[in-house]
Parts: structure tokens; C-alpha cells; sequence
């Protein structure tokens, strides 16, 4: 104990010399001699106010080794490595054992994977523990967990886990349940911190308490409630910081008090409230009181943008500008119809020219084999699934689809055939083997690898491509999986100019089923139109999900999604759903992935960057989860007028609006609320302003670096459920607007 004494007393005389990842204890934002003595007071239990961040050198134990690593990261001795999450997963299936493998595999562990590092026991439960290297973070990855049977043998057990997910420094925690067969996963934690209260108070007490109850009864902790945790300056300003149990913010409608420790002083504050993210409370010397989502005032120097002369908009059958103003539309043809075939879908086609679609990408329409009845399993690349109809009925739907002025693309599967295809008999040479057998790529026992080291059947790939555009007509092709390592780039870099020159005067659409800005660079000047914007909705939009607020963070998504956009030969597709993300990994809909976000999300990714994609019954609002395997039909009779007049709009906007062309320059604007994140898109003489306000309470928030002048608001989350308007609304260059909780506005300068 003198030891740490002594340590004690050096540290003391260092002050601040480093700023450092870990090592800030006492969470004020800077490592000094202060994160020693709150270690030294967990130790001593004086205060286990800050024990869950004393474990500086991460052992699962506070010790006086946590205040060595303090101190070497003083002294500058130790140059701390960026956190990085964990994966843990507990096995309520009876696996025994666990192992966990990503893919793409490049740089990464082969099959099955690495092995769990350890366990871990949290809130009574055991986790295979999992620490990753460097190769596994940064960029999305699939992740599959298994029992370790290729190494232990038996029969192997595994689970499809989170797709195209980016991990970083957040721990995330699944448990596995079910039995053969029929296994699935929960997310347990996603390592997102749980929300803090803030108090800044006028009232000079000295001592606070929040006491909340519901139904004359205390949600924990009985009067005088909960002390607050510590004390943090923010901008000058001393806020009261209370870390609440998970009680207080899983509970809805309580009613707060405020007191000075049971010491006689008293107000009462929110009523019937809820909250489930930070929260800043300012309490004045008289008692009043606001709540906002930033430490901030939120409020601003000049009287609220006012809009007047509200007329309706009809925002149909607009068409693009430019090739660059499109909108893209993807189809289950089994489940877009009750019928579920070419014909009745192409009845319903007039509803689609009506909104303002150009592209409508139908997901594969070959016969399926393989077992399981995935359509991404073909039989035969040049027939069409029996239950969809004839080649003939393709065609005249791709007809009609032209009359109408929209393109048709195919979903075309070049990595691999179903086992049972055609080709397996007739052409086994197309296929890739290990020890004289065919090859499931990534241990889908579906499927077999096509092998396009074999130039026959390059060639054969290319004839079906080929077939399609002579036999249906079709306008070009969503192509699956081209991350693939068995398909090499020099593939792409012939076989796309090829078809076009194929197609003469017809323009052809080539979309890549890849993040290749990230995440298959072989693939960056190979021809493709477009990619999937992959990161920024599983990595960034997915990961700020229902519960985020903070306009900082997301803005911060916006600003490096757009950088890494830039000078590509390609354009980006940008969407927050499709077949992937809304069946696979047990079923997640826009609800369950975005919660109440979800509005001004899909107002951000019309209008942030790139060729937006609206996946088959997103459009009226439906949240079903769709089994593309069984062709689940759509429930066309489950709509939210809110999400429909709202994405009707902003196809009308992204038509109309030059500014809102692939590739403009967009400019963040400064915005008193940290709630509150605005943008404006320009190209030449066209400017559209975007506002959303992300906090879970209305706002009030005042922008600057605004064009100033007239403006049409084409776009108001407030009004928008009951039917399309506009609106004149007259901005100067800095203005203050008032928008309601998760609300958004879209203008455009007349």
C-alpha cells in the first residue's frame, strides 16, 4: 500500500502531460493524475462510482496494475491502441463448443474459423469469448458461428450471424438458441451506451437527487431517489451526470423529482416522460425547467421560420432529369402479386410509373433447385421459374415496362449454380472441385462453385447474358456476389464492354453487388454503374439505428461516405433495405432496424448521395418481413400515410432537382441544436436545404451558412401524413426553425 502511496504522490506532481484512448477513469475527456486517485478510491472502497472504467489494462480486475498503465500513459511510455469491440457469444443451443468464421475471407481465418479466446460471465450468463486481429475490423464482413466440428469432428452446427456488419470499438453480445435445423440469435448488447441523464442547475443546492415513480409507487430507488454519479464541465458549465439503471430508461410515462438529498428542497420536473438516449436538463434559479438532447441552449437569436401560402403538390408521374436523377426499385416477382407471376405484376406496373420509378430490378426469375428453394440457386441460366410464367410473359412484361418508360435489369448469380443444375450433368467441367468433388462456395450446401478459370465456361456465362437481352429485352443486370475471390476482376473488365457493345443502341445498367469502394478493389474500374453504398447503411446508418440522436455522429457517417464516394468511375447505391437485410439474419424490418429514424433516414439516403433503391412494398410503408425463399406475398393493405407521402415526395424532388443529381456538392451547415443536422445540395443554380431534427423531443434549432432568399417547402415531416403541399417559407442566411421530435423538412431555393 505505501507503493501506491508513493505512485500516488509522483503522478501528482505530473498534472496533465497526455492525452490518450484509455486511461480517463473519471471520464472528463483527459487522462491526469485525477483517473489514478479514482482507481486508487475503487480500490480502497471509498467509491465504486467509476469500477467499471478502472480496468484500464483490461484483466476483468481492478488492481494497482490499473494505476501503472495510468501512470505509463502519462509519462508517454505507452501509446494505447484504438479500443476495439469483442464479439461473445453464449450457447443456449448445446453446441459445446464455438468457433467464428468471416467472410469475405480475405486476410481472415479458413474454415471453421478462429476459436473462441476465453469466457466471460455477464449478468448471469457464460460467453465464448472472441478476440479479433486487425483484419477483421474496418470493413463489412458475414459473420458465421459454428461448433468447431472440423476440427473436433461430428456434426457440424452453424448460424448465418450478422451480414455485411463493420465491426469497431463497441463489444457486441448474441445468444444462440434452437436445435437443429432450426437455430437462431438474439443481440443481447450492442455495446451502444445506455443513456445518461445531465443536470445543470441554477438552484444553488449543493446535493441533487432524481426521484421517479409511476403509479404512486418509486421505479428503483425510494425518496429521496437516485444520487447523481459525478460532476463534468461542459463548455464552462457544471452538469450533474446520473447513471442510471436500465430500470429508469426501459420504463415509459414516469414522473420525475428533483431534491436537494432529502434536505427539504424540492420541483417537480418531466411528467409522463420517457426517454431512451442522453438527456440534458436546465433548471433554473426559480424552478423551470427544459429538456433538449444537447448541453446547449437549442434555441436561437431570431423569430421561427413561418411557412405560408400552403397549397397542395401532386408529385406524380415525374420523370428524371438525368440518367444521374434516377430511382431504383427492386422486385420479388412471387411476391409482389398475389399471383405471384410476370403477368399480374406487369398489370401493376402503371403504379410503379405513377410514383416515379426508372428502374425496376427484378431479383432472380430462373428455376430454383438446390433443396432449400433459394431463387438464388438456378437450375438453368436460360429458363425462367415455372410459377413466374414464360420467357414469352418476361418479355412482354419488359414491353410494357418500356412503354412506360422504365428499364428492366435482371439479378444475375455468377458465382454459382444450384446442385441439381443443368450444367452439373452436362457440364461438370464448369465447376470447381477439391479432391474430385464440386465445391460449396462459403458452406452453402445449396450451390456449387463456378470455376472461371475454365474459359468455357467464361464463354457459356456470357451466352446467357447475352440471351437475355435477344430473348426478354432487358436493360441490364444486378450482378450477385462479384466480391467473390473465385471471380477474377479481368472477368468484369471484358465482360461488361463486351455486352454493351452487344446491346448496340441500347443503354445498358450494370449494378455490382459489392461495396467496392471498401471492400473489392478489383472491381474499380471494370465497368460497373454502380455499387452498393454497403458500409453506410449496415456499418453507419444500421449501427446508429433507433436509439441514436446525435447530429455530430451521423453527420460524421455523411462526411466519410461522401469522401470515399468521390472521383470513382462508378456511381453508389444507397438504400436502407432490401431482400439481405429484411429477411436474412432472422428478419430485420425498417422498424426493428431504425425505429422512429426511420423518416428522416429515408429523407437522408433520397438526398444525401447517390442512386437511392426502394425495395418492393417499402413504398407504402409496409414492415413486413419478407421470406424471398417462399415468396411471401406483401400485404399492399399495410401502409403508413407518413412514409408514403413522404417517399413519393422525394422521388418527385430527386426527378425535379438538379441538385439532387448523383454526385453534387453537399455542405453541412452550423446548427445551435446537437440534435438538429442540416445540409444543402447544389449543382449550378439549383439549392436544397435538408433538415432533421434526430432527438426524440420537438426542436428548436437555429442554421447558419444558409442561401439566403425565397424557398418552396416541399417537405414537412409535420404535415406529411395527411397528404403532398408546398409552401413559401422566406430564409435569411442564418434562420431559426422549429421541427417536431425525429422530424425533417426539405426545401428547395425558388
Amino acid at each position: 500500500m505505501k507503493k501506491i502511496f508513493l505512485l500516488l504522490a509522483v503522478l501528482l506532481s505530473f498534472g496533465t502531460l497526455r492525452a490518450a484512448v484509455y486511461g480517463d477513469v473519471n471520464c472528463d475527456g483527459v487522462v491526469t493524475a485525477a483517473d489514478v486517485t479514482a482507481i486508487y478510491d475503487v480500490l480502497l472502497g471509498n467509491s465504486y462510482t467509476h469500477e467499471t472504467t478502472a480496468d484500464v489494462n483490461g484483466d476483468q480486475v481492478v488492481t494497482a496494475a490499473d494505476i501503472t498503465m495510468v501512470y505509463s500513459i502519462l509519462l508517454g511510455n505507452i501509446t494505447p491502441e484504438p479500443e476495439r469491440g469483442r464479439i461473445f457469444i453464449c450457447d443456449n443451443a448445446g453446441w459445446g463448443d464455438m468457433a467464428l468464421y468471416a467472410w469475405p475471407e480475405q486476410g481472415l481465418n479458413a474454415w471453421p474459423g478462429i476459436h473462441y479466446s476465453g469466457t466471460t460471465e455477464k449478468d448471469g450468463k457464460t460467453y465464448y469469448r472472441f478476440e479479433l486481429s486487425d483484419a477483421y475490423y474496418g470493413h463489412a464482413l458475414n459473420y458465421i458461428a459454428n461448433n468447431y466440428a472440423a476440427v473436433n469432428g461430428g456434426t457440424n452446427r452453424q448460424l448465418d450471424l450478422m451480414s455485411n456488419y463493420t465491426m469497431g470499438e463497441n463489444d457486441i453480445y448474441l445468444t444462440i438458441s434452437g436445435s437443429a435445423g432450426n437455430y437462431s440469435y438474439v443481440v443481447d448488447d450492442d455495446g451502444t451506451p445506455p443513456p445518461v441523464v445531465y443536470l445543470h442547475s441554477e438552484l444553488g443546492w449543493g446535493d441533487y437527487c432524481l426521484y421517479v415513480w409511476k403509479n404512486a409507487a418509486p421505479v428503483s430507488a425510494s425518496w429521496p431517489g437516485e444520487h447523481y454519479t459525478y460532476t463534468k464541465t461542459i463548455d464552462g458549465e457544471l452538469w450533474h451526470v446520473f447513471e442510471l439503471p436500465e430500470v429508469y430508461y426501459t420504463t415509459s410515462g414516469t414522473n420525475w423529482i428533483l431534491n436537494n438529498n432529502n434536505n427539504g428542497m424540492q420541483y417537480d420536473l418531466m411528467q409522463d416522460f420517457s426517454y431512451d438516449h442522453d438527456i440534458y436538463v436546465r433548471v433554473s434559479a426559480n424552478g423551470a425547467y427544459t429538456v433538449s438532447g444537447t448541453s446547449g441552449s437549442g434555441s436561437g437569436d431570431g423569430d421561427v421560420v413561418t411557412p405560408t401560402n400552403i397549397r397542395d403538390l401532386d408529385v406524380s408521374n415525374t420523370t428524371a432529369l438525368t440518367s444521374k436523377n434516377r430511382v431504383i426499385y427492386e422486385m420479388n416477382v412471387g411476391s409482389f402479386t398475389s399471383a405471384g407471376t410476370f403477368a399480374a405484376a406487369q398489370a401493376k406496373l402503371g403504379d410503379l410509373r405513377s410514383l416515379g420509378i426508372d428502374i425496376v430490378w427484378l431479383m432472380p426469375i430462373y428455376p430454383r433447385g438446390g433443396g432449400i428453394n433459394s431463387p438464388y440457386a438456378a437450375t438453368n441460366f436460360k429458363a425462367t421459374n415455372p410459377s413466374y410464367g414464360s420467357i414469352a410473359q418476361l418479355k412482354s412484361f419488359v414491353d410494357r415496362a418500356h412503354e412506360l418508360g422504365m428499364e428492366v435489369i435482371l439479378d444475375w448469380v455468377p458465382n454459382h449454380t444450384a446442385t441439381n443444375a443443368v450444367w452439373v450433368t452436362e457440364h461438370p467441367e464448369y465447376y470447381t472441385t477439391q479432391n474430385g468433388e464440386m465445391v460449396h462456395p462459403n458452406n452453402y450446401g445449396d450451390v456449387y462453385q463456378l470455376n472461371y478459370n475454365n474459359a468455357a465456361l467464361c464463354e457459356a456465362m456470357n451466352d446467357c447474358l447475352r440471351f437475355w437481352i435477344d430473348q426478354a429485352g432487358v436493360d441490364g443486370y444486378r450482378c450477385d456476389y462479384v466480391s467473390s475471390p473465385a471471380i477474377p476482376g479481368s472477368y468484369w473488365a471484358s465482360t461488361i464492354p463486351m455486352l454493351r457493345n452487344y446491346a448496340g443502341d441500347k443503354t445498358l445498367t450494370m449494378v455490382a453487388e459489392a461495396d467496392i469502394v471498401r471492400d473489392a478493389n478489383k472491381l474499380l474500374n471494370v465497368g460497373f454503374d454502380y455499387d452498393y453504398a454497403w458500409n453506410f447503411q449496415s456499418g453507419k446508418l444500421e449501427r446508429f439505428g433507433p436509439n441514436g440522436t446525435s447530429a455530430s455522429t451521423l453527420q460524421g457517417y455523411c462526411q466519410s461516405f461522401i469522401s470515399e464516394s468521390q472521383g470513382k468511375s462508378f456511381d453508389r447505391m444507397t438504400y436502407l433495405t432490401n431482400h439481405d437485410q429484411n429477411y436474412n439474419d432472422g428478419g430485420k424490418t425498417i422498424q426493428k432496424m431504425y425505429g422512429a429514424n426511420k423518416y428522416a433516414f429515408t429523407t437522408l439516403f433520397f438526398t444525401i448521395y447517390g442512386m437511392p433503391l426502394l425495395y418492393n412494398g417499402q413504398e407504402v410503408g409496409n414492415d413486413q418481413i419478407l421470406d424471398y425463399f417462399h415468396d411471401t406475398k406483401i400485404n399492399w393493405n399495410s401502409t403508413d400515410a407518413k412514409m408514403q407521402n413522404t417517399i413519393a415526395t422525394l422521388i418527385a424532388l430527386r426527378h425535379t432537382q438538379p441538385a439532387l443529381a448523383n454526385g453534387t456538392a453537399t455542405t453541412f451547415l452550423n446548427s445551435t441544436n446537437g440534435n438538429v443536422m442540416a445540409y444543402t445540395k447544389t449543382s449550378g443554380n439549383s439549392t436544397v436545404l435538408v433538415l432533421m431534427n434526430l432527438g426524440n423531443l420537438d426542436a428548436t434549432a437555429t442554421i447558419s451558412g444558409i442561401a439566403a432568399g425565397e424557398y418552396d417547402m416541399w417537405l414537412d415531416s409535420s404535415t406529411i401524413a395527411s397528404g403532398t403541399t408546398q409552401s413559401d417559407v422566406t430564409l435569411t442566411a442564418t434562420s431559426t426553425f422549429s421541427l417536431d421530435a425525429k422530424g425533417y423538412r426539405v426545401l428547395v431555393k425558388k
